[in-house]
């Protein structure tokens, strides 16, 4: 028996391809403060059970972009705000393809509920095709 090294894919089936990637590309994320003071001021908000968005026209005419506001209001424990921005960034995730190319700011605004991707995403969908309706066009800009 030979003992796997480093470059040893040994835990993968053969022929199998490697896995893809799902992560959120630096291009879908806003880090900037600039970018996040351009979305408060201009942006228009609308307010769910379960996230307030905020969205302005974007910057990236390719991709919609997301910043997360989760602050210690929401909720004291570290850990719970953690899960609650990787929940909310997996939802985004998925639901990025569907979005509009707006930049968007999720903030959780339901302290005593759980936050699940299977509830977080179709909110998120719902809030943001209503704020597409009352953003300017690029036309209008």
């Amino acid at each position: 028996m030979t003992r796997a090294t480093n470059n040893d894919h040994s835990d993968q089936p053969e022929g199998d391809a490697a896995p893809t990637r799902c992560s959120l590309p630096r291009a879908c994320q806003m880090r900037r403060q600039r970018d996040y003071s351009r979305v408060y001021s201009q942006g228009v908000r609308a307010r769910g059970q379960l996230i307030l968005v905020v969205a302005a026209p974007g910057d990236n005419p390719l991709t919609a972009r997301m910043g997360l506001s989760v602050g210690r209001k929401f909720n004291k424990s570290a850990v719970i705000r953690n899960r609650t921005r990787r929940v909310i960034r997996e939802a985004f995730r998925l639901e990025r393809a569907h979005l509009p190319h707006v930049d968007l700011i999720l903030i959780p605004v339901a302290r005593d509920q759980e936050y699940t991707t299977t509830s977080v995403a179709p909110e998120l969908r719902r809030l943001v095709a209503k704020l597409a309706k009352r953003l300017p066009t690029p036309e209008e800009a």
